[in-house]
């Protein structure tokens, strides 16, 4: 019952690989990348939340006890540049592969949709007689 008093105080640190890690609680993070160049760490919380977008720990940041964090690799950036040296931004690509047949398809079933709703009658909520429904009107031929 009393074992847990004396346990140490430890984060774990995985790797992509699985292979895991424990490191003294309160240790900044530049003390466990430095043997990784290239390395990230990434506090688990964080890439349950947010994913590939989570953002790395400052190198300053104290690892707390308990907690598990990733070590990852950072993917190497390319800039590119023109002849004038202005750098281009990368193009973004969807994830969403459709031929051009699907796409005018779903343009065509998406233009249908919205003219069918266009031929509907619009009908009142307001029954007929009731005041809110405004004076009637006299229409002349």
């Amino acid at each position: 019952m009393g074992n847990s008093l004396g346990a140490k105080k430890a984060a774990k640190v995985m790797r992509i690989n699985g292979e895991e890690f424990k490191v003294k609680a309160g240790i900044e993070v530049g003390e466990v990348v430095k043997d990784y160049p290239g390395h990230v760490l990434l506090e688990s919380e964080a890439v349950k939340h947010y994913g590939t977008r989570a953002k790395p720990l400052d190198l300053s940041y104290e690892l707390k006890a308990k907690r598990l964090y990733f070590l990852v690799e950072l993917p190497k950036v390319t800039i590119r540049e023109n002849h004038n040296n202005i750098k281009i931004p990368r193009r973004v690509q969807s994830g969403i592969n459709m031929s051009a047949k699907d796409r005018l398809e779903n343009l065509m079933l998406s233009r249908r949709s919205v003219s069918d709703l266009s031929m509907m009658k619009p009908t009142s909520i307001l029954p007929a007689d009731s005041p809110e429904n405004g004076t009637p009107v006299r229409e002349y031929a």
